[in-house]
């Protein structure tokens, strides 16, 4: 029985961990907040839920659609009404892709982060969270982790290192183990770079009137300073009745100029921007929230070739960096094939999957 430690407990670790369980393994995700799901992420403000990373997800790959339909919990699977428009810089709104229009949206009653969840519990395995892991040590008996605190933890006979690439790549650099392989995988981490999203949540006491049929407008030429825009009161559960809850992420050019402003300063901005494409907009909202994501989205996929360069020493990666989008399909089923890559190891010269990001727009 293979000993397994999974670094981060976001949904690319989590589909890992459920996988690896399912063929035997014992499994421990360490992860150093408190919950699940990473930027599948809900929070909770009194009445109201609101998905404020990912806002939904599509199950349209036949792998993941199986999981998530029949082997989770579906009581509280949401579909979500309405399509996805689009919005120019100049803020002129039309019709979406017809073809991903057709594709059902999904979140859960209690959020996305629910998905997450239910991974971690069809699983079985072990969730450490709170533990910050800052390095790893391979040795004749495995992989230990080294804890931010000083402390050892393991060993493992295999390790997932899934968050976000820079911070692998911290995590390596700390690392005792063979140089050039370790110096192999920390340059092509380093290579990937992320958007940052800063994410702005507007409620009003009011039902907020829209362009159309819509759910969510999302920019289409990337000159807006608004990337996307959702209303949450499409997920029963979330909002009051009669109310609005918009999701308002911002592009990444606006979030890298105002990234380490302070919210409250940039509020009148986010309005302002806002009202640019919902005219009925009051010009402050009852209440707000925000969200700043360092790692929101990377910029292009990391070399397969690279990823695997660890795999005979028992070192994998897993996470959005392989798919080079941010999406939560993408994310599962790179944890599924990093789980399929440890049971059944690859033989030399033999090509793994790849995952594919392409034809996606929206933040799901």
């Amino acid at each position: 029985m293979k000993e397994v430690a999974i670094v981060g407990a976001g949904l690319s670790g989590l589909a890992a961990a459920w996988k690896l369980s399912k063929s035997g393994a014992r499994v421990v995700l360490y992860e150093k907040s408190r919950g699940v799901s990473g930027r599948a992420a809900t929070r909770r403000r009194e009445e109201y839920l609101y998905d404020h990373g990912a806002n939904f997800f599509r199950t349209e790959d036949p792998e993941v659609a199986k999981l998530v339909h029949d082997t989770l919990s579906s009581t509280d699977l949401l579909e979500i009404p309405g399509e996805v428009w689009t919005f120019d810089r100049g803020g002129v709104v039309g019709p979406g892709d017809v073809v991903q229009n057709a594709v059902p949206k999904y979140s859960y009653r209690d959020g996305i982060k629910t998905l997450g969840k239910l991974l971690l519990l069809e699983a079985g395995a072990t969730l450490r969270a709170g533990i910050c892991i800052s390095g790893l040590r391979h040795g004749d008996a495995g992989w230990d982790l080294l804890g931010a605190g000083g402390e050892t933890l393991g060993p493992h006979d295999e390790v997932i290192l899934s968050p976000p690439a820079p911070q692998a790549a911290e995590i390596l650099m700390c690392s005792e183990m063979d140089s050039p392989l370790r110096v192999g995988i920390v340059e092509g981490l380093r290579s990937i770079t992320y958007r940052p999203q800063f994410s702005f949540i507007l409620g009003f006491k009011e039902r907020i009137e829209r362009p159309g049929p819509v759910h969510a407008l999302v920019n289409s030429d990337g000159d807006h300073s608004v990337s996307w825009i959702s209303f949450e009161e499409d997920k029963p559960g979330h909002v009051l009745a009669g109310e609005s809850v918009l999701v308002a992420q911002m592009s990444p050019a606006w979030t890298r100029s105002h990234f380490e402003e302070p919210p409250e300063a940039l509020l009148p901005e986010i309005m302002r921007q806002v009202r640019t494409l919902l005219p009925g907009v009051e010009a402050q909202p009852d209440w707000w929230d925000s969200q700043r994501w360092r790692y929101a989205h990377p910029e292009a996929a990391m070399d397969p070739g690279v990823a695997r360069l660890g795999e005979s020493s028992g070192l994998h990666l897993c996470g959005d960096a392989l798919a080079g989008r941010g999406r939560v399909t993408l994310a599962i089923k790179t944890g599924l094939e990093c789980a399929r890559r440890v049971i059944t190891p690859r033989k030399d010269g033999e090509e793994g999957a790849a995952v594919s990001g392409c034809g996606q727009t929206d933040p799901a």
